[in-house]
């Protein structure tokens, strides 16, 4: 059986959302009918936008569109910006691991010729970024295995058990 994914919600944001859109609605001198008729809407889906419990998002993009209602305004809202979660000690760590590599990638143009996963932590040593570990070198290579994933590495080829990566050129 499938997992299901439990519905995250912002507290109060659709809430505001629907409150802005109903003040824009009256400001406009429209009645919930007038809302329904620009919208296609029922009355019913109408007050439940404007409530701020109607669930899908496009209903309060169309509403706002309907009354002109601009969505970097809309959407100008007060919520908390920050993660539910924190990533556990060894995401961190690979996070920071990708960002010194990202670095090689873009400021060195590290990746312009064949790179192993060697070459990348001699690199980083180098720099003193880094100290050699075997969990190092397993980091580094699934860094890179996902950057081949997301198409902005390719491996030029395999000498046993080690890729050879380069950069794709950008047409």
């Amino acid at each position: 059986m499938a997992k299901r994914t439990k519905i995250h919600k912002v507290i109060g944001a659709k809430e505001m959302i629907g409150n802005s859109l109903k003040e824009k609605r009256i400001s406009m001198g429209y009645s919930i009918a007038d809302a329904a008729e620009l919208t296609d809407f029922s009355k019913s889906t109408i007050i439940n936008i404007e409530k701020g419990i109607a669930t899908n998002l496009d209903y309060y993009i169309a509403y706002a569109q309907a009354l002109n209602f601009k969505l970097d305004k809309l959407f100008d809202i007060e919520v908390e910006y920050k993660p539910r979660f924190e990533l556990p000690e060894n995401k961190k760590n690979r996070i920071f691991l990708s960002r010194k590599i990202k670095i090689l990638f873009n400021e060195e143009d590290f990746f312009s010729n064949d790179v192993s996963v060697n070459d990348i932590i001699t690199r980083l040593e180098e720099k003193k970024e880094v100290k050699r570990s075997k969990k190092l070198s397993t980091d580094v290579s699934r860094i890179l295995l996902n950057w081949v994933e997301d198409g902005t590495i390719y491996i030029v080829e395999k000498k046993g058990r080690n890729n050879i990566y380069r950069k794709i050129k950008s047409k």
